[in-house]
C-alpha cells in the first residue's frame, strides 16, 4: 500500500475498509447484529433500583460503549485499537464481577475520588483493584463466569503497550530505499486470519454480556426472558458454528 499522504487519504481509507469488511462477511455480519441486540435487550429491562448494584451497571454502559468501538475499529483494519477497546471492556466487567461479589468494597473502588485516603485504604485498594484481571485470575473458583477472560486480557494487554510484541506487526522496512516505516492499518494475511480475531472479539464481549447476565439481568427479566435467552440460545449456537470454523487460541 502506498504511504498515506494525509488525514484525509487516511479517513478515506478507514470507510472504505468498512464497507468492505461488512460486505465481505455477509450473513456473518449478522453475529455482529444480534450480539448488540443482545446488550441492548437488557438496558430495556425494569429499572435496577439495587444501590450495591449501581456502579456495576454504570460500567456495563462504559464496556458496551468499548463493544461499539472494537468492532468499528476492527472492521476499518485498526486490530490494535480493537483489542485495547476489548482490553478496558474486560477491566470493567473484572471490576463489576468482584463488586457484584463483593459489594462491600464499593467504598474501596471509589475511595481514589477521593485524596484524602488513609494508607490501608489504599492499600486495600491496591491489592484488589489496582491489577483486576490477576485478582480475577487468582480466584476464579469463585468467578466462574470468567472463566478464559483473563488469558484473553493477557492477549489484548500485547497490544496495549510499546513492547516488541506489541509494535512488531506495526513495523515495515524498505530495505532497497533504506527508510523504516510505520503501518497505520493491521491488515491480517487472509480473510481467515481476519475471521478468526473477530471470533475473538465476539466470543470475548459475549462472554462479558453471559456475566452481567448470569449476575443481574436474569433476575430482572422477567416476561421478556423467554425471548432473551432464546436469543442467547440462537446466538451460542450460531458463534460456536463461526468459532468451529475459524478457531482461535486464547493465548496467541
Amino acid at each position: 500500500m502506498k504511504p498515506i499522504s494525509d488525514l484525509t487519504h487516511f479517513f478515506g481509507i478507514e470507510e472504505s475498509n468498512l464497507l468492505m469488511n461488512i460486505a465481505n462477511l455477509g450473513q456473518d455480519y449478522f453475529l455482529i447484529h444480534n450480539l448488540d441486540i443482545l446488550f441492548r435487550s437488557c438496558m430495556k429491562l425494569k429499572p435496577i433500583d439495587d444501590k450495591k448494584q449501581k456502579i456495576p451497571l454504570f460500567l456495563y454502559l462504559i464496556l458496551y460503549g468499548e463493544f461499539y468501538n472494537a468492532i468499528t475499529s476492527f472492521l476499518r483494519i485498526h486490530k490494535s485499537v480493537a483489542f485495547r477497546c476489548t482490553r478496558s471492556a474486560l477491566d470493567c466487567s473484572f471490576t463489576a464481577y468482584y463488586l457484584l461479589k463483593h459489594p462491600e468494597k464499593t467504598d474501596i473502588y471509589l475511595s481514589k475520588l477521593s485524596e484524602d485516603n488513609d494508607k490501608e485504604t489504599d492499600k486495600e485498594w491496591n491489592k484488589t483493584f489496582l491489577n483486576i484481571k490477576r485478582t480475577i485470575k487468582n480466584d476464579i473458583e469463585n468467578f466462574p463466569l470468567a472463566s478464559g477472560l483473563p488469558e484473553i486480557h493477557e492477549f489484548c494487554s500485547i497490544y496495549s503497550h510499546s513492547d516488541a510484541l506489541g509494535i512488531r506487526h506495526r513495523y515495515e522496512e524498505d530495505k532497497e530505499n533504506n527508510m523504516l516505516q510505520a503501518k497505520y492499518f493491521d491488515y491480517e494475511k487472509n480473510h481467515a486470519d481476519f475471521q478468526r480475531q473477530l471470533a475473538r472479539i465476539l466470543v470475548t464481549f459475549f462472554n462479558i454480556f453471559l456475566i452481567y447476565w448470569g449476575e443481574v439481568f436474569k433476575q430482572k427479566a422477567g416476561g421478556k426472558m423467554p425471548d432473551i435467552e432464546n436469543n442467547i440460545a440462537e446466538f451460542q449456537k450460531r458463534l460456536k458454528s463461526f468459532t468451529e470454523k475459524y478457531p482461535f487460541d486464547e493465548s496467541e
